[in-house]
């Protein structure tokens, strides 16, 4: 029987892809437009204001239940506190730089394949809107102000960021969803699309505890991109010594932006592209759900003295540290596949305005 080597290659390599793509889970995207009518199809001519990947790295948790005296007084219960921290072991600071630049490349790659002309970072720096703004570029990993997260730059790209004190970036925080900086960019740079990239990479989720009498803290491990997600973290940050939680925030998103109008000075037109849902990457971590737990002593005996009764209980402290294994080729080419789907679908959406 003679064997056909082109069936048996074709049928190899949708295996491949089959096996590939099981490994990404539904990917349900949702956008949201404003006046995408305006743009002209001659006007290809964009510049990338930013492009990030945010990563979540570690996750440290802490709570505390109070306890004191029983009902009616017959006893006391001591304090309890659980502690939780759980990261990802096996990664280095170069993986997390590949995804960075491998989604950038693509990314680049797709805009002059539909025939758009990217604007330079020199170009851009001329203008009004980065009067006094400082310049970085990649290749960059750093520690993200976000509890647990660092932020990756690609290899070939600049951008420019505008130095606060920290009342002004109280205040920047605040007013975040008042920033006209795209549509300044826009305006001075006549008209051009404005293009904001930024992707958040979760390895965890929080999950529901029941308290009681209890200190009790559980996650689950899901490696994803986030729709729009607030993970918990320990924080020592607060007045005086009294400490507060912190939240590792992430909505991945790409925002376009062009034109904008004399009067309130809004763009003109936008597109804005994010996720229904998690996107879910599979095969690279084992999702499991992990807990910390403690519950303070009781005392109902009491030692008995000249005045009555004295109630002593012990305080409980459960501390738990999970470091979760995982593949860096595997996370590589899972978190690349998964941020690659989620940006050629965007542009493809936003590129039809245009034609």
């Amino acid at each position: 029987m003679k064997i056909n080597s082109k069936l048996i290659w074709g049928i190899l390599l949708f295996i491949g892809f089959s096996a590939q793509a099981q490994q990404l889970g539904d990917f349900k995207p949702k956008d949201a437009t404003f006046g995408l009518g305006k743009l002209k199809a001659s006007n290809k001519r964009i510049y990338i204001s930013n492009f990030s990947i945010n990563y979540q790295l570690f996750n440290e948790k802490e709570k505390t239940k109070k306890g004191g005296a029983l009902f009616r007084d017959k006893g006391v219960r001591g304090d309890a506190t659980a502690e939780l921290m759980v990261g990802l072991g096996d990664l280095t600071e170069a993986d997390f730089q590949t995804i960075a630049n491998n989604l950038y490349q693509d990314f680049v790659a797709d805009l002059n394949s539909k025939g758009y002309e990217i604007i330079s970072s020199e170009a851009a720096g001329k203008t009004e809107t980065y009067s006094g703004w400082a310049k970085d570029a990649g290749p960059k990993v750093e520690i993200s102000a976000m509890p647990g997260m660092i932020i990756a730059y690609p290899e070939g790209y600049s951008f420019y960021y505008k130095e606060e004190s920290k009342v002004g970036k109280f205040f920047g925080d605040k007013f975040a969803a008042l920033d006209k900086t795209p549509q300044n960019l826009s305006r001075d740079l006549d008209d051009a699309i404005v293009v904001d990239v930024d992707l958040y990479v979760f390895f965890m989720k929080d999950l529901y505890a029941f308290q009681g009498n209890a200190a009790n803290i559980k996650i689950k491990t899901q490696l994803s991109l986030v729709a729009n997600e607030a993970v918990s973290a320990k924080s020592d940050k607060g007045f005086v010594f009294k400490k507060k939680v912190e939240y590792a925030t992430g909505i991945n998103s790409i925002y376009f932006a062009a034109g904008k109008y004399k009067i309130g000075g809004s763009a003109e037109s936008t597109y804005t592209g994010t996720l229904k849902k998690d996107f879910t990457i599979g095969g690279v971590l084992d999702e499991k759900k992990i807990q910390s737990y403690a519950q303070g002593a009781v005392d109902v005996i009491g030692t008995s003295n000249y005045f009555g009764k004295t109630y002593r209980a012990e305080n409980k402290i459960s501390s738990k540290t999970t470091i979760i294994d995982v593949d860096p080729q595997k996370y590589i080419e899972g978190v690349t596949a998964a941020g690659k789907k989620f940006l050629e679908y965007h542009l493809n959406e936003f590129n039809k305005a245009l034609k």
